[in-house]
């Protein structure tokens, strides 16, 4: 999916206020994995990438999850911050698959788990 539409990535539009990101230093692109119109876009590899992450999520949180919402691929620039956040309900589990990378240095993402304790995951060049 991803080297099929790649090159077909908008600009993500962040609503006044918003800190998740800091779209107004380095704006995040987006490819929606739910858009028929993309090759291989659509309900079908929705389903096959829940198939696939499902089991590891639920171990992780140690509970049954409901499949509740998947957007698609985010692209994070040159000078991009993914803020220390917390997702709106229902969203109560959350993942980032890293599905490709350009990187200079590294560049660390600090995840809150459910029990409480912080992890740093930080991607390599």
């Amino acid at each position: 999916f991803w080297e099929s539409n790649k090159d077909k990535a908008t600009e993500e539009n962040w609503s006044t206020g918003n800190t998740y990101t800091n779209h107004w230093v380095s704006n995040t692109d987006f490819v929606s994995i739910e858009n028929p119109a993309l090759r291989g876009g659509g309900a079908m590899i929705k389903q096959r990438i829940w198939d696939a992450a499902r089991t590891t999520m639920q171990e992780w949180v140690g509970q049954e999850l409901t499949e509740c919402s998947l957007y698609g691929i985010r692209i994070y620039k040159n000078e991009a911050v993914l803020a220390t956040h917390v997702d709106r309900l229902p969203l109560v589990t959350s993942a980032i698959i890293n599905v490709d990378q350009d990187v200079d240095e590294p560049w660390p993402i600090e995840v809150y788990a459910h029990d409480g304790k912080a992890y740093n995951v930080t991607m390599e060049p």
